[in-house]
């Protein structure tokens, strides 16, 4: 007990060489507090990123590798099947499936139906390809059944333009909804049963859906309608459930998936490529990842890790070389002090661990002062950091010409997502992680500091210190 209060006395009896050390420990543990905190925030921001969105994975034809005659001549588009089997993996996070059918209802009118119509329709049914085959006979496409396996996805109905206003939506087989304009047309109502056909003109192929809700349509808000065809007019989209479509016989011949993949996290994209290719990938076909999109979101905060890691090693490697100097230097003067303990009969032992305690008493003044001052200044350090790595994010995308990834998987499948906008604000907060590694590294630089100027000291025996005194 005599050896800590002897200690507190002497750091009030040598007050200007240790509020000297004192300002290098606040400054050292005050850039440590801001280093760490921005770090241990940035790392659950991108881990909770990872496990909300993981990374966009797209299927995209080589074309490079088209070029060959030989390959070219193997070349086959990806079956609905095939999509389909690709998104059952461990690796993947999610899959988003959307099932395209066009039809032809006979008993139905549909929105903008006109001559255009039959003049498409005529100029392809029972043409001759350029294989030599012949087109089957046709009908005017009037509209299309979209069946997604996954609603959360549907940008539609997420951001408004199309909302359920009467019933609800679709839960079990060979339910559908209409779109409001195309139910008024046709005289429908929630409960009523339709019959929708394929657009072959000798085999229908004919399948009843029940309506089970009626949804607003604002896709076509400012759309010239005279002069689009009843196939492009989106009011005539029959919406149903995924399993309902790929059930129906007409899917089975003329029916399209297009296919979201996201990974767990971006780095497993070679192992799910190895996947693939097990499951009968072609090697004209390229897996590919939303490298681009997932940087524009991530990278700033990525990037402010970096610098905030890289300072703090920094900081950490000059603050621990400047204080094993200044305590080294301090102990020198106090060699007289210390001969005349050891030759009172103190041990070794004791004279370093009252030095340690000076030391960590002080330490601990400053950890805590450190602590408030760091999370106060975190926030607006963390603000101007992640504003240059913004910056720099956007300067590299503009030196990139702005060139984006081509999207989903399948045909007519939406691009990756463009509207993707990078975190941009930062919330620092003082985890219990955080504050346990604060105090971690500032007890280990009081005991490296400490410990170096005992290790110089105690080497000496008191007649000795005493007759250099002398």
């Amino acid at each position: 007990m005599y050896i800590i209060a002897n200690a507190i006395k002497n750091i009030g009896r040598n007050k200007g060489r240790n509020t000297l050390m004192a300002i290098i420990v606040f400054a050292i543990i005050l850039t440590t507090a801001v280093s760490i905190i921005i770090n241990t925030t940035t790392s659950a921001i991108i881990a909770d990123y990872k496990s909300r969105f993981g990374a966009e994975v797209s299927i995209e034809t080589n074309f490079e590798m088209l070029q060959s005659k030989n390959v070219a001549e193997g070349y086959k588009k990806l079956t609905p099947q095939q999509q389909i089997d690709f998104g059952r993996s461990d690796l993947l996070q999610s899959v988003n499936l959307l099932a395209t059918i066009d039809i032809s209802p006979r008993k139905l009118s549909s929105l903008s139906e006109s001559e255009m119509d039959n003049f498409i329709s005529n100029f392809l049914s029972g043409a001759i390809r350029a294989d030599g085959t012949k087109n089957p006979e046709t009908v005017p496409i009037k509209g299309r059944i979209i069946a997604m396996d996954n609603l959360e996805a549907d940008r539609d109905f997420k951001n408004g333009t199309r909302k359920i206003i009467g019933g609800e939506m679709y839960n079990n087989l060979n339910e559908c909804i209409v779109s409001q304009q195309y139910a008024e047309l046709n005289n429908l109502s929630v409960g009523d049963t339709i019959e929708v056909d394929s657009y072959f003109k000798n085999d229908p192929m004919t399948h009843s859906l029940t309506i089970t809700g009626i949804y607003m349509d604002n896709t076509m808000l400012g759309s010239n309608l005279e002069s689009i065809s009843s196939m492009e007019n989106r009011n005539n989209e029959i919406l149903t459930g995924f399993d309902t479509a790929i059930s129906m016989e007409m899917f089975t011949g003329e029916g399209r998936v297009s296919a979201q993949y996201f990974l767990k996290d971006p780095t497993l994209l070679s192992a799910y490529e190895k996947e693939l290719r097990e499951k009968g990938l072609a090697d004209y076909y390229n897996v590919v990842t939303d490298e681009a999109g997932y940087k524009k979101v991530v990278g700033p905060v990525e990037g402010l890790a970096k610098v905030t890691n890289t300072f703090l090693i920094v900081v950490l490697i000059l603050g621990s070389m400047v204080l094993i100097l200044l305590s080294t230097l301090a102990i020198r003067e106090r060699k007289y002090e210390i001969g005349v303990l050891r030759a009172m009969g103190m041990k070794k032992g004791k004279v370093a661990f009252g030095l340690l305690t000076e030391m960590l008493v002080i330490t601990v003044l400053c950890l805590m002062l450190g602590l408030g001052v760091g999370l106060a200044v975190s926030q607006p350090v963390a603000d101007n950091l992640l504003s240059n790595q913004i910056e720099l994010a956007a300067e590299s995308n503009n030196s990139n010409g702005g060139l984006s990834t081509t999207g989903r998987t399948g045909i007519g499948a939406p691009t990756f997502s463009s509207d993707a906008k990078p975190l941009s604000e930062l919330q620092v907060s003082l985890s219990g992680d955080a504050i346990t590694q604060i105090i971690f590294i500032s007890l280990v630089l009081a005991g490296i500091s400490s410990i170096a100027g005992i290790m110089y000291i105690t080497k000496y025996e008191p007649i000795k210190i005493l007759s250099e005194r002398n």
